[in-house]
């Protein structure tokens, strides 16, 4: 799947899946991080749309990200693990995520960024 058909107000809109940061809930709501744009709130839940997108990683109950924008991560020896999107934004592993995604975490080719 290379794009996405996302209701945005009136219209669809087609949203290329390569262009997605991360996705937020808000209740029956998700908001859609895309890259270069403005985030767009859409009327899908995150349970739709990791059923959607099944290579994204779910790193906490209302976050789902999309692993080719990780740059970074840090699980050890920190109050609060997360992963690095940008150079400016990181997002929270939950506690209960952070032993299943280690494992898959390492075997992306960019794990050397480790933190």
């Amino acid at each position: 799947m290379d794009t996405l058909l996302l209701p945005h107000f009136t219209t669809k809109r087609s949203v290329p899946v390569a262009s997605i940061e991360y996705l937020e809930a808000m209740g029956n709501y998700t908001t859609v991080h895309l890259i270069g744009n403005k985030p767009m709130i859409v009327a899908i839940t995150l349970k739709r749309f990791s059923e959607r997108l099944p290579g994204f990683l779910r790193i906490h109950k209302g976050t789902l990200v999309n692993p080719d924008h990780i740059v970074a991560y840090k699980t050890r020896f920190t109050v609060t693990p997360y992963v690095q999107l940008s150079k400016d934004r990181q997002l929270a592993i939950s506690r209960r995520q952070t032993k299943r995604l280690k494992p898959q975490l390492a075997s992306f080719p960019w794990c050397t960024a480790k933190i």
